[in-house]
């Protein structure tokens, strides 16, 4: 009689430590789900406007392009792209509908546009806008650099100016941020290029009928 209760006192003991371990497991997962950060990030397109093309540089363009990227890596914004076309810019007039095709493609959860333009009165201007994944404009932001009797260090005015009207949105809607920091491997996910390549990209969405003079952005200066 004792030993059958001993053995039962014994199941009874390790069924409860089993539960008990279970629930830890439980509680451990439930709270690995919620600590886990969201995931997503932005599709970073750049556009050259036939101004710019007729009254600047394809130096400009890449360079202010870059300056923004790099900018926005430093303060680890996770930027989307094709893995293996990398950061595309264009100088081809596209739809949003396109872009955010392209966007969704690389798996991002937004679309973030820069415009580089060289209107006949500012020696550059820089437009940035956001949007998510179904179009909707979240934000714009723009900056220029109308005076002076040179354009030489507009590129550099003009992009400081635009950093500083983008950095409150850092962090926020339309530019999320790796909470690992800009040092982990996952704040972004585009491959580095240092050579321009030419990318195929009416095969990605023909039904929009993008243009194929998409390539990566090279670090020119």
């Amino acid at each position: 009689m004792r030993r059958r209760l001993s053995l039962a006192v014994i199941l009874l003991l390790l069924a409860s430590a089993a539960q008990a371990q279970q629930k830890e497991t439980d509680a451990a997962s439930t709270g690995a789900a919620e600590a886990k950060p969201v995931k997503g990030g932005v599709y970073y397109a750049s556009f050259r406007t036939s101004a710019h093309i007729a009254r600047s540089t394809p130096e400009i363009f890449h360079g202010v392009s870059q300056d923004l990227l790099d900018y926005l890596k430093s303060k680890a914004v996770r930027i989307v792209a094709d893995p293996e076309r990398g950061v595309l810019e264009t100088s081809d007039q596209m739809s949003t509908e396109s872009m955010l095709r392209l966007a969704k493609l690389a798996g991002a959860s937004g679309l973030l546009l820069v415009t580089v333009d060289r209107p006949a009165a500012s020696w550059l201007k820089i437009t940035v806008q956001s949007f998510d994944e179904t179009g909707r404009q979240l934000w714009e932001e723009n900056a220029d650099k109308k005076s002076g009797m040179s354009g030489k260090s507009a590129p550099h005015d003009v992009g400081e100016k635009i950093k500083n009207k983008v950095a409150p949105h850092i962090g926020k809607e339309g530019l999320p941020v790796d909470s690992a920091g800009p040092d982990s491997s996952s704040s972004s996910s585009y491959p580095e290029s240092s050579a321009k390549t030419e990318v195929i990209a009416r095969s990605l969405c023909p039904e929009y009928g993008v243009p194929s003079s998409f390539y990566q952005s090279p670090r020119l200066w």
